[in-house]
């Protein structure tokens, strides 16, 4: 039964619908029509909360939106929170009931989830989401003055891209003195957020928040300490590849130090500016996607018809994400683009998201849309390598042959880079929920945050520059809005590589076996989506090392001149 006019702001109308369910008969025999009636329901639900959000987004001072999306997590998801875990429970009661091949994971998150479920915490996860919007308020109104214009914060990022060594310096201290500015009110934000967390982690009886979200993320697959093995195996396999590109680009600059100024511009050339208008952008891109399958560039040809929106401008949200509309089958894209050759990235990366969803639609219930997060990002991953051989205009990109080369060179070194900063956000998260004390101050998180980025991100230079280099953790949005989120991109890196690693063998069959991976969705295990990709779910140092290799030599490759 489809609902695709549903107001889901309107409980009244909800009510009914989610009591019908519950007290439908049901059988082994009626279970598959139940169920798949349950599924069209919370794809109504999901796709009038992706809306909402959208919305909120894309105006962080739109207060009608805000009023909506306050009236969404207020009044709305708490309700239907409770009707859903009613159905989960009525759903699980049927003892006999025995799943196919792609329900057996469904009903394994269900289990979890309904075992994890308290009433007592709908109003603290109330009050979490909304201080993470308080966060994106923060964030997005946040500003800077440069020659007498404002600019967003992506916008002022292009000057540290500048080949002047005064400039660069003056845009990054200009960033880091307005996040310092709301420093304390960050501060304060976060430190009212983990009480909250902390308590819905014993309300469901956990001891710590970690072993609470390890549940709720579904993580089935591996174990906070495989995430140390993972740390262990980027501190000896990573960092001394990052640390040695490091001490390559201060050479390249002329400089015996890098100050965290130098790490964006360009070592060779001018930056990299793929376009000055976002349509030119969202153009190349859809060429790109053409060269990669051309039924991926007809997905991404669906986007450009209302459902993407790239540019920055001021009040709109940080960052970038993809959203899913499950009852018209499209997908959206939401970003903030100011000219970088990121930007390009960026838009191959929720490009990738986007494709991940419309693969997996052909699953009949919403719940099995998309997959499991690590996997999630193998498919944004996966396609910024695997859409990097057409960079170059010739093959529908954006750039000469000699600059496609440079941003092909980038991307991989930006692999290298990012390990080890995943591994700081990570392994600092760790420490917050299990190991940091409930009395855990604002001073802590700024030591934690300060040692865990000596450790796995030497060859910077932050002397006199110590408040900048231990508040990072309150520009990563993730820790504030999506607790405990973050390995899976390092994980899903790992994949990503892997994917590559096919392409650089077989272009066409690495991008196939992707899409059959894709078009599963979330009916497999995370090794077995792995598996169907043809590669492996593994992150130790042989893993590891064995890719650094790759990317490396890659790297030398492409920066040889013939």
């Amino acid at each position: 039964m489809a609902y695709p006019h549903i107001d889901i702001l309107d409980w009244g109308t909800l009510q009914p619908l989610f009591d019908r369910l519950q007290a439908a008969e049901l059988t082994v025999e009626t279970a598959g029509a139940w169920l798949q009636e349950w599924s069209d329901l919370n794809a109504a639900l999901h796709e009038g909360s992706a809306q909402i959000n959208r919305a909120v987004s894309e105006n962080t001072a739109d207060a009608a939106a805000e009023a909506r999306f306050n009236h969404l997590v207020e009044d709305i998801v708490p309700k239907s929170s409770t009707a859903n875990q009613a159905l989960k429970q009525k759903f699980l009661a049927l003892s006999d009931y025995v799943p196919a091949a792609d329900t057996a994971m469904l009903l394994k998150r269900f289990r979890t989830e309904a075992s994890i479920f308290r009433e007592e915490n709908i109003p603290l996860e109330t009050e979490l989401v909304k201080q993470g919007n308080e966060y994106d308020k923060t964030v997005g109104a946040m500003t800077i003055e440069w020659d007498g214009q404002v600019e967003t914060l992506p916008q002022a990022g292009l000057h540290l891209h500048e080949r002047d060594r005064a400039t660069r310096e003056r845009a990054w201290r200009l960033l880091m003195d307005r996040f310092l500015a709301d420093r304390a009110r960050l501060n304060e934000l976060y430190l009212s957020m983990l009480p909250k967390r902390r308590q819905m982690a014993r309300n469901a009886g956990f001891s710590t928040f970690r072993s609470y979200m390890w549940q709720a993320y579904n993580r089935f697959d591996y174990t906070p300490e495989d995430c140390f093995t993972f740390h262990d195996a980027i501190e000896h396999e990573v960092v001394p590849v990052a640390t040695a590109l490091n001490q390559q680009r201060a050479t390249k600059l002329g400089l015996t130090t890098l100050r965290p100024w130098d790490m964006e511009v360009e070592t060779e050339g001018e930056p990299l500016r793929p376009f000055n208008d976002v349509r030119d952008l969202e153009a190349g891109v859809q060429r790109m996607f053409n060269q990669v399958d051309p039924l991926l560039g007809k997905h991404f040809a669906t986007l450009r018809d209302g459902f993407l929106d790239l540019p920055s401008r001021q009040n709109k949200a940080p960052g970038g994400y993809c959203a899913s509309f499950p009852v018209s089958r499209r997908a959206y894209i939401f970003m903030n683009a100011a000219g970088t050759h990121d930007d390009v990235q960026t838009l191959l990366h929720e490009g990738g998201h986007a494709f991940h969803y419309l693969e997996s639609a052909r699953q009949p219930l919403v719940w099995n849309l998309n997959g499991p997060m690590e996997f999630c990002e193998v498919a944004s991953m996966g396609m910024e390598l695997l859409a990097a051989p057409y960079l170059a205009q010739s093959r529908g990109g954006f750039y000469s042959e000699a600059d496609a080369q440079r941003a092909y060179a980038q991307k991989l070194r930006g692999i290298i880079t990012f390990l080890p900063y995943m591994a700081v956000v990570d392994r600092f998260q760790h420490w917050v929920y299990a190991e940091a004390p409930d009395n855990i101050t604002a001073t802590d998180l700024d030591a934690k945050w300060s040692e865990l980025w000596d450790r796995f991100m030497p060859g910077i230079d932050f002397t006199g520059l110590q408040r900048e280099k231990e508040t990072g953790w309150q520009r990563k949005g993730h820790i504030f809005t999506v607790p405990f989120y973050y390995i899976e991109y390092g994980l899903a890196e790992v994949g990503a590589m892997q994917v590559w690693r096919n392409a650089l063998h077989d272009q066409a069959q690495a991008v196939a076996d992707y899409r059959a991976a894709l078009a599963l969705g979330d009916t497999r295990p995370l090794p077995a989506l792995f598996q169907a990709a043809n590669i492996r779910f593994a992150f130790d140092r042989d893993t590891v090392g064995e890719l650094m290799r790759l990317v490396s030599g890659k790297i030398q490759e492409l920066t040889t001149p013939n």
